[in-house]
């Protein structure tokens, strides 16, 4: 349900390939890490797809030095149009995974026309996009999706070859292997896969509606053309849900919204939750980790106040307070926690999460309590992370889940491939 196109990418010179030109995804740069990036390699791509906060001047310089990379041939356009395999070797743990998927443009649909949403976006990041493709005239980081392929049709296709174009591991010890496909059995073996298929978006939910809002704006500009246009697709990495490699890290959340009364806060939880105190931050993991399959429960650092574990008595509560969600969705701990915890007791509605800097995000639950502890946050709570089915179910009932309710780990490179848009 979906038409997966080859396309003619952008890409590093073979000459210059090495791990210090890629980056991960722009919205897990921190300002520090993007300094590193930039210091790192001259040519590496958060030059062109991350600027500083708060500065409109940058868009253009970013233009600037992409059209500087294309003179000097640091980018070269793939010669014939391309599908492209990509492969990450990875760990979690001392347990080893392997991630295989494909990248290529894919024809824009609105949401639900077999391309599906599963967690809200805020509004911030779509415009920062927005402000890129504009200058760019092109799509510099894909979107994560994934479908279903339980006899590895797809798959099949996409075994690397013994010297793969890319062959690079980050910092984080993950290897990436990335090969173009330019035989035509292959390109035509898996574009007709996947339009059976529908496609959920994993991650990159703000560059997907970056890419519709652009389309919009060019075919106005242009008068609506009847023939399709580069900018009638976006830049989109797949993978099967199936696969062992596709793996969700839980999102931890960091309030930072003032909690007047820790103490009235716990004794109002009560109403609802069981809770049991725990000897330090130290042991919310593990005991969050260790509650029972089906079992709705969080870990809560609220620093002097203490650390809890929070178990719900009563899975039905959860669905009377999500307002007529299916049951599946309703129970989820990131939508109980949203409508039972963060909109009724400390006054952070799914809008405020959408607009503000109420709450942020991390999968670190050390990281978390630490930063209650420090003083940087009011409060933490520790989460177990979504499941691929839980996401696939809710994406296709067309219920979207609170913002950052997945972490898909390891994120993709940006830099790989690049889709020009005109």
């Amino acid at each position: 349900m979906v038409t997966v196109l080859p396309f003619h990418g952008l890409r590093y010179a073979p000459e210059l390939v090495a791990a210090s030109l890629f980056a991960p995804p722009y919205d897990v740069i921190d300002p520090r890490q993007r300094l590193a990036h930039l210091a790192g390699n001259p040519n590496n791509i958060v030059h062109i797809d991350l600027g500083p906060d708060q500065d409109p001047a940058w868009y253009a310089e970013a233009a600037r030095i992409r059209d500087r990379w294309l003179a000097e041939r640091v980018l070269l356009r793939e010669p014939q149009p391309a599908l492209y395999g990509y492969q990450q070797h990875f760990a979690v743990g001392d347990k080893p995974y392997v991630r295989t998927g494909l990248l290529g443009t894919v024809r824009l649909a609105e949401w639900g026309r077999g391309i599906h949403p599963h967690e809200r976006t805020r509004v911030g990041p779509r415009q920062d996009r927005l402000n890129l493709m504009r200058a760019l005239r092109a799509q510099s980081s894909p979107v994560f999706g994934m479908y279903r392929d339980p006899s590895d049709e797809i798959g099949r296709w996409l075994t690397p070859p013994a010297q793969p174009d890319v062959d690079v591991t980050d910092a984080e010890g993950v290897r990436h292997l990335f090969w173009p496909i330019t035989d035509g059995a292959a390109l035509g073996a898996l574009t007709a896969a996947l339009a059976r298929r529908d496609v959920v978006i994993a991650d990159g939910h703000h560059r997907y509606e970056t890419a519709l809002a652009y389309r919009a704006e060019r075919r106005a500009a242009e008068g609506n053309p009847g023939e399709q246009r580069p900018y009638d697709a976006v830049l989109m990495y797949l993978t099967s849900a199936e696969s062992d490699g596709l793996r969700i890290l839980a999102a931890h959340r960091v309030v930072h919204a003032p909690i007047a009364d820790p103490q009235a806060l716990l004794n109002a939880l009560r109403a609802d939750f069981d809770l049991l105190a725990l000897e330090s931050a130290a042991h919310l993991s593990a005991a969050v980790t260790q509650t029972a399959p089906g079992e709705i429960a969080f870990g809560l650092c609220l620093g002097r106040a203490g650390a809890w574990l929070l178990k719900l008595r009563d899975r039905a509560a959860a669905q009377r307070h999500a307002g007529g969600l299916p049951a599946e969705i309703a129970t989820l701990d990131v939508v109980a926690l949203q409508d039972m915890i963060l909109a009724p007791h400390l006054g952070i509605s799914a809008q405020a999460l959408a607009h503000d800097d109420s709450v942020s995000y991390t999968v670190n639950a050390e990281e978390a309590c630490e930063s209650v502890h420090a003083g940087r946050a009011q409060a933490a709570f520790i989460l177990n992370p979504t499941r691929i089915d839980q996401v696939w179910h809710a994406a296709l009932k067309g219920v979207t889940m609170p913002q950052k309710s997945t972490y898909f780990w390891p994120k993709l490179l940006t830099g790989l491939v690049l889709n020009p848009l005109d």
